[in-house]
């Protein structure tokens, strides 16, 4: 027996306009889904698009998150990546990162209210808590706070929240 969350989570799943969104993957435990805007667009550079695939799938099937992957072909400036709780997302992908690539992610992150970092199997947190710590007080300073996006990252399977305002 389902529970009536897992039910509902199905129905908004299933309303999902097949013309505008592909419907990538249905959790039956969790309730969380992937869908894809046919406009969102998988970077194949760097394994940006495999990170945000994979980033996805994680936070249905293991936090239960209803991700929709927004439209980002043709706008003409900067958009996040993902959308679920109701915020903004944007995925990077740092297994190769330093510290200097990683506080120019944090800034391009701008555009979503959340940055989430993923770094697979390799061990990259020390990195991203400095880069964190750098960019914090290089915003704090010039009073522009308000504009670092709160950051979270993936710890294997579950997101944890990293920095918040």
């Amino acid at each position: 027996m389902q529970s009536n969350y897992v039910l509902c989570a199905r129905e908004k799943y299933d309303s999902y306009d097949p013309s505008c969104w592909t419907k990538a993957y249905f959790d039956y435990d969790s309730g969380g889904f992937n869908v894809y805007h046919k406009d969102h667009q998988f970077t194949p550079t760097g394994g940006g698009g495999e990170a945000e695939k994979t980033v996805g799938l994680l936070l249905a099937k293991h936090n239960g998150k209803q991700v929709e992957f927004l439209p980002e072909q043709g706008i003409g400036y900067p958009v996040p990546d993902l959308g679920f709780d109701e915020q903004t997302w944007d995925v990077k992908s740092i297994g190769k990162a330093g510290e200097d690539t990683i506080r120019k992610s944090i800034k391009d992150a701008r555009k979503a209210d959340n940055a989430l970092f993923y770094f697979g199997k390799a061990d990259k947190y020390k990195e991203l808590r400095s880069a964190v710590d750098r960019e914090v007080t290089k915003y704090q300073k010039t009073g522009e706070l308000h504009k670092v996006p709160n950051i979270y990252y993936m710890d294997k399977d579950v997101l944890k929240v990293l920095w918040k305002k």
